[in-house]
């Protein structure tokens, strides 16, 4: 007994395929979506309400990246990481005059 949405009778179609793919294909090893962004992080996985703290991790993904999840999150991760230090960088930059230039 097959239980879920039918196969597509037409597998030429590419656009069917597609469609079934995306509405079927799920983990069940790998838990994600717990952690609502917009309702407990904002859009830079920090944590609503609580300064210095980002949420990195599955519970953030709103879809399954229909694999194991590890290198999507270590990309995720990096990303955000350089983007905190950059951040962190241009908040401490101070533009003081030495000798004709800027420091930081």
């Amino acid at each position: 007994m097959f239980l879920g949405p039918a196969l597509p009778s037409n597998w030429s179609d590419d656009s069917s395929v597609e469609d079934y793919c995306r509405s079927t294909v799920t983990t069940f090893w790998h838990y994600h979506g717990g952690c609502l962004v917009g309702k407990v992080v904002d859009g830079d996985f920090r944590v609503m309400g609580i300064n210095s703290l980002r949420v990195v991790d599955g519970s953030t993904f709103t879809i399954s990246p229909g694999t194991n999840p590890q290198a999507t999150l270590m990309m995720l991760g990096r990303y955000l990481g350089l983007k905190m230090l950059r951040e962190r960088r241009e908040s401490q930059c101070r533009f003081l005059p030495v000798q004709g230039s800027y420091v930081l």
